[in-house]
């Protein structure tokens, strides 16, 4: 049997045996067909920071073989874990130096740009080099310290900066990293960046053929500096039974550490969130075969980048049948890791699906044009950008394709982002109403639309409904808010990168909703389809869903209602004469601004 349909572009096909069974169960195709293939997998996700650093330290500490680690952004200083005391907490500079001391391959691969370290430092300590200061100690010695190209991070203690700079100046010159036994050197640090031949063309072919409406700085700022944004960790690929992964959205720098309370108050490095701002993220932890995807993937960017590393390329005759997912060795890993009893490693079908423009690979695009067109009952976009208007274009497509075809349901969209009130936000807020626009919800941007309409700054601006679609579009405060701080409001930073559907879909990962990630820069996600007994993608949306809405009750359409009627009510607090609290993290995006930005 075959069935056709103009959402998608490959035909599906079921080859149905009915003597070899009495039942066979047909499902829509979540996958897509080209790139990696679909396997079984281990899968765990790791909500906010806390989960995800105590993991991966725990990982880093029991790898036996290799640490492969390829991020946009590393601080030295950063610390994994925080129990309280420094000296009880952990530094992932120290994690990483220990575990090449006792014979680990480390391989450490950071984005870095001059442009980005200018303007949004996120690899502290690069290419440190010792200089003589001009200030001295307690008996009027000048004090030898050391410069680096990797500027500071803003939030960033002169401390921890210091220790960034030191730790790359000996990793550099040899003093740390080297095996006890055999003093042979195991830790290696490089940094990744495009190339102005082959990387700047394609961005440049991408631009031309996407032609979008931009900004001339903007169109100048994609075309020659694409990035790689890809951030994934692989961990004793050589030895499957220990053998594990990590798929991340945090970067490895001190702000991202956060945890499911996102405190309004700062806290020191090694107690608690220490950010310029509370800090919602999501990474996820993975076993089985996918593996061997995300190691070719590193060997890849390794090799294209760094040089060929024979030790590296061996790695790549172990095969995804020898990193088969086997429960046993699944346990170990929940245990090995500590991972939170509400989100272990659960069994799966993943596939890895990329960004890569270069090798004209779009991969994370046509998921997400897939999943909103099979989409029957709900989509939740919960990400650091919505603006990317081709995708608004595709969802409102199939919802009318729907109605045609005579489903009379109604589609719940809903979406969790960062509000265009935050700075860096107001950067790319045109694409954003761009993308209102398309779903009809002109009212959350409505000076832009009274602007590019010409209509008189008093002009009334509704919601125009689409039948068959029902939309909330949030987003977060602190739930518990600095009460020494001149507003209770205070903005929880959405970092995540996370899409599901109907309780069958997700994608997660580096890959944001924007030109960018869609485009422009190289991407990493994990697709899983949860079309069997375990439920895990309803239970992390639930928990998602009570952690910013304080409660989940009834069906989709109850909660949707819900949604609906929490946002009004914090809507009206924060209106309030005096402004009182909020009930929850959950508040209506608006975007109040007067003036736009073209910037991606």
């Amino acid at each position: 049997m075959t069935t056709e349909t103009t959402l998608l572009k490959t035909p599906q096909i079921f080859n149905l045996v009915p003597s070899q069974g009495a039942c066979s169960v047909i499902t829509n195709e979540w996958f897509i067909r080209d790139g990696y293939s679909p396997m079984a997998a281990g899968f765990a996700p790791l909500i906010n920071g806390e989960r995800t650093f105590k993991a991966l330290a725990n990982a880093i500490k029991g790898a036996n073989k290799s640490i492969n680690i390829a991020i946009w952004g590393f601080q030295a200083s950063m610390y994994f874990t925080r129990v309280g005391t420094e000296k009880g907490s952990e530094r992932i500079g120290e994690l990483l130096k220990d575990a090449a001391e006792r014979g680990v391959t480390v391989r450490l691969l950071v984005w870095f740009s001059e442009l980005g370290n200018r303007f949004d430092p996120q690899f502290p300590g690069w290419d440190a080099y010792s200089t003589t200061r001009t200030d001295k100690n307690i008996f009027g010695e000048y004090v030898d310290g050391y410069g680096a190209q990797g500027k500071r991070v803003s939030y960033e203690t002169k401390k921890d900066y210091e220790y960034d700079k030191k730790w790359h100046f000996d990793v550099k010159h040899q003093n740390i990293g080297l095996d006890k036994k055999t003093g042979q050197k195991k830790l290696f640090v490089a940094c990744r960046a495009f190339n102005w031949g082959d990387d700047r063309a394609s961005a440049q072919a991408q631009l031309k053929e996407n032609s979008f409406k931009t900004s001339g700085i903007h169109e100048f700022l994609l075309s020659n500096f694409p990035t790689h944004h890809q951030k994934f960790v692989i961990i004793d690929y050589e030895e499957p039974k220990d053998a594990v992964g990590f798929i991340m959205g945090h970067n490895m720098v001190s702000g991202y550490w956060d945890n499911d309370a996102h405190n309004g108050v700062h806290k020191e490095t090694y107690i608690g969130r220490d950010g310029d701002r509370p800090w919602q993220d999501i990474s996820s932890c993975v076993c089985g075969g996918v593996l061997a995807d995300l190691y070719h993937s590193f060997e890849e960017a390794w090799a294209k980048d760094v040089s060929t590393d024979y030790e590296l390329s061996q790695g790549l005759s172990i095969t995804a049948e020898d990193h088969k997912l086997n429960l046993a060795r699944m346990e170990a890993l929940n245990k090995k890791l500590e991972l939170d009893s509400q989100f272990p490693l659960q069994p799966t079908m993943g596939q890895i699906c990329r960004t890569q423009p270069q090798q004209k690979k779009f991969e994370v695009e046509e998921v997400y044009n897939n999943a909103v067109a099979l989409a029957r009952n709900y989509i939740y976009m919960e990400n650091q950008y919505f603006r990317y208007p081709p995708l608004a274009k595709k969802l409102k497509k199939a919802v009318e394709e729907r109605r045609k075809a005579g489903c009379k349901d109604t589609l719940y969209l809903f979406v969790v982002t960062n509000t265009t009130a935050l700075k860096e936000m107001k950067v790319g807020s045109f694409n954003t109403y761009q993308m209102l626009n398309e779903l009809e919800r002109p009212d959350l941007a409505p000076n832009f639309h009274r602007k590019s309409k010409g209509l008189s700054k008093e002009a009334e601006v509704k919601e125009k409904k689409i039948e068959g679609l029902e939309t909330v579009i949030c987003t977060l405060v602190s739930p518990n808010p600095d009460i020494t701080q001149k507003s209770l409001w205070q903005p929880t930073y959405v970092h995540s990168k996370v899409l599901m559907v109907d309780d069958v879909f997700m994608t997660i990962g580096s890959s944001n909703i924007n030109y960018r990630s869609m485009r422009f820069d190289s991407e990493l996600n994990i697709n899983l389809q949860d079309s069997d007994s375990v439920g895990f993608i309803k239970s992390m949306r639930e928990f998602l869903w009570r952690l910013h809405s304080g409660e989940v009750k009834g069906d989709i359409k109850d909660i949707f209602e819900s949604w609906v009627s929490i946002i009004g009510i914090n809507r009206a607090n924060e209106i309030a004469k005096p402004p009182k609290k909020p009930i929850c993290s959950l508040i209506q995006f608006l975007d109040e601004n007067k003036s736009w930005s073209k910037k991606e």
